[in-house]
């Protein structure tokens, strides 16, 4: 899959999902930055194949970017279906999931749980915490990220629009230091 079809896919689940869905330039724009990560998630049947690719100012072709295969997940995107992504960044020693979004006719088979495993393992070399913010009514996700052990640190009043909602932020510590 080209770097092109890749983001196309990425919106199309966005323009469904999120009623302030990032546009294409918006994900483009994204990837750019080198601080940045992409997990793509592959179904084919219960498969779930997951690839990490980090941004950057060379991802403007698949073949520049950095694409992290995990474990034994080589995908032949002409099999398996492209059924959801995670974004996040990660700076200093902190990083923060900006998207997250599953297919809806993929959802629930563990797709979200398996991005969030994989992005979860992949940052603990580098992270003191994850944090990410989320719609108060989002139960569904909200109780994932509880199972994974994320805690409600702060609500944001009235942050998201369309319609007017409060944002829930969670906090997960991923490592303690002896600082």
């Amino acid at each position: 899959m080209d770097v092109d079809s890749l983001i196309e896919n990425i919106a199309d689940i966005e323009s469904r999902t999120f009623s302030d869905a990032w546009s294409e330039e918006s994900i483009t724009d994204s990837m750019e930055q080198d601080y940045n990560i992409l997990f793509v998630a592959y179904v084919l049947d219960n498969d779930v194949r997951i690839k990490t690719i980090i941004g950057g100012p060379d991802y403007d072709k698949l073949n520049d970017m950095h694409i992290a295969i995990n474990k034994d997940n080589f995908v032949d995107e002409e099999d398996y279906v492209f059924a959801g992504y995670l974004m996040a960044n990660i700076i200093i020693d902190e990083s923060e999931l900006l998207r997250i979004a599953v297919s809806s006719e993929l959802q629930r088979r563990g797709i979200g749980r398996s991005l969030m495993m994989e992005y979860l393992e992949y940052i603990k070399p580098y992270c003191k915490r994850s944090i990410l913010e989320v719609r108060q009514s989002n139960i569904k996700a909200r109780r994932l990220y509880e199972v994974l052990g994320y805690k409600n640190i702060s609500i944001r009043k009235d942050y998201y629009n369309a319609p007017v909602e409060d944002a829930i932020i969670y906090e997960c510590k991923i490592k303690e230091t002896n600082e």
